[in-house]
């Protein structure tokens, strides 16, 4: 079987449960959308799992993008509980990031051994911005947030990464019959009211945050036959 999941955000227990209900065994495929860290109480653990299953395919999402910025230029000094030195720039970004939800991720990075702080780097670096893949008669596109100011005639290597990480999809806009965008990034509540903590599916697109790091749900996405699986 082939599953998507997006927007873990360091919620470690609810992605291992999740996995359990839906089976997932080393001859499944997992594509993980990005956003496996910041908000959530165990994003080390989220990262380690992932970068340990060599049946994951992982994208990059804006808050591990962040992440990986921070960590990378500040990680060592601010592990030992430092603070940043660089231009105003890097050290804004800094403070960016743990407003935003990066506090829980630094806090984790600071248990962790080298090694593990280690892995979270790597992880970071191999996550590609966008993936392609057909299951059956069906073409999926996969991308964190969307593909910002979408034309028919653009192939995903041509959208920037903001437009991918970042930049909110119009989801009442239909896409191309061709492919089946799948994302996350916004939640399926912000997207409609009534499909809160559900995945939303509507003008050629999947939307698979379900809201778990705003106290909803988490939500697996079949690629063979469209099933939707939740925990809690």
């Amino acid at each position: 079987m082939h599953w998507a999941v997006s927007d873990v955000h360091g919620c470690y227990e609810q992605y291992r449960k999740l996995l359990e209900k839906i089976h997932f065994s080393p001859s499944d495929t997992l594509y993980f959308l990005g956003d496996a860290v910041d908000r959530g109480p165990e994003p080390m653990k989220v990262v380690l799992d992932l970068a340990g299953r060599e049946n994951v395919v992982p994208l990059l999402g804006n808050h591990d993008w962040l992440a990986w910025q921070v960590l990378r230029r500040f990680g060592e000094t601010i592990a030992q509980g430092g603070l940043p030195k660089g231009t105003p720039e890097e050290v804004a970004q800094y403070y960016f990031w743990r407003k935003r939800g990066g506090q829980t991720t630094l806090d984790s990075y600071r248990r962790a051994t080298p090694a593990q702080r280690q892995t979270m780097l790597e992880y970071f670096a191999r996550c590609k911005l966008w993936h392609q893949v057909r299951v059956g008669e069906t073409l999926y596109w996969m991308v964190h947030a969307g593909l910002g100011d979408y034309a028919p005639e653009r192939p995903p290597a041509s959208y920037t990464p903001r437009q991918l990480l970042i930049q909110r999809d119009d989801y009442t806009s239909p896409l191309s019959p061709d492919f089946v965008l799948l994302s996350g990034h916004t939640p399926t509540a912000v997207i409609d009211p009534g499909c809160a903590g559900r995945i939303w599916q509507g003008n050629g697109r999947v939307a698979i945050d379900c809201g778990i790091s705003h106290g909803l749900t988490l939500g697996a996405y079949s690629l063979e036959n469209g099933q939707c699986v939740y925990f809690p």
